[in-house]
């Protein structure tokens, strides 16, 4: 592996970790959201009113598909190195296809929040897509 590859790889590593960041952050608001709903069906104060509620799950599903986004390009990377130093390309290929799968997956959600209203969002806040 030459310098030139390395210190790709290195900054490819940085924007894994502080998207990794972001990923975490979207399952915490994911968490607030679950819980939120709880309370709303217990009948309890929520967390959140329902225009927060709206805006805060929209915004998720946003950061969610930016993060898919992301870790395709990182993964497009990573194939373009591998095949540069001619390693068996196999398993780059499928992570590209499994990031593919995870982006569509992604912006089918935020389209299903789009769909709901200002009073009334999706019952279940999925952390992993």
């Amino acid at each position: 592996m030459n310098n030139s590859n390395k210190n790709e790889e290195s900054k490819i590593i940085d924007t894994q970790l502080l998207t990794l960041f972001f990923s975490l952050l979207s399952v915490i608001i994911s968490i607030l959201l679950t819980y939120n709903q709880k309370l709303e069906i217990s009948h309890k104060n929520t967390l959140f009113s329902p225009k927060s509620t709206f805006k805060l799950a929209k915004n998720n599903r946003i950061l969610i598909v930016i993060v898919g986004i992301i870790f395709l390009y990182i993964n497009y990377r990573l194939y373009e190195i591998s095949k540069r130093e001619g390693e068996d390309l196999k398993s780059y290929k499928l992570q590209i296809l499994a990031s593919i799968f995870t982006v569509v997956a992604s912006l089918i959600a935020l389209y299903v929040v789009t769909l709901s209203t200002k009073d009334e969002v999706v019952d279940i806040e999925n952390p992993i897509v």
